[in-house]
């Protein structure tokens, strides 16, 4: 049984097109009935009328296969709670990329900031000092505007 997609506008659907414009003739309006659904179509013929017992056995276990790994992809798609298990668990993993790679961002950045702004010995610099003195100057303002 085919459904008509949301997403897709209704004048591309022929029944839909046809009932909404009128009688068109050729297509009846959609109803419920199993008789007004048409056929699925196959990818591969019917056994011949000739066909041998062993080869409709054959079809009809071919065919019982294809109808079971449909009802498995329907229910999968049908199963709102696992895609969603499986879509929170897809960004849990890329938001703990992103992370990973912002910690190492900042290891890198923190270890050129640190061979900018100390000599060989690992003590403060020109830069260094600097950079000191600039960063106490932002806390002393921070903690006087807080106080009032």
């Amino acid at each position: 049984m085919t459904t008509p997609d949301p997403t897709t506008s209704r004048a591309t659907d022929p029944t839909v097109a046809a009932t909404a414009n009128g009688p068109a003739g050729s297509v009846p309006p959609a109803s419920t009935s199993a008789a007004s659904v048409p056929p699925a179509s196959t990818s591969r013929p019917e056994p011949d009328q000739d066909a041998t017992p062993e080869e409709i056995e054959a079809d009809i276990e071919r065919t019982r296969q294809e109808v079971g790994e449909t009802v498995e992809a329907l229910s999968r798609k049908l199963d709102v709670k696992s895609r969603a298990r499986h879509q929170m668990d897809e960004t849990k993993e890329r938001v703990t990329e992103q992370v990973d790679d912002a910690r190492h961002q900042a290891r890198v950045y923190a270890e050129q900031a640190k061979e900018r702004l100390t000599d060989e010995r690992g003590k403060p610099n020109r830069d260094g000092w600097i950079a000191l003195a600039a960063a106490a100057a932002v806390v002393i303002l921070l903690i006087r505007s807080a106080r009032r």
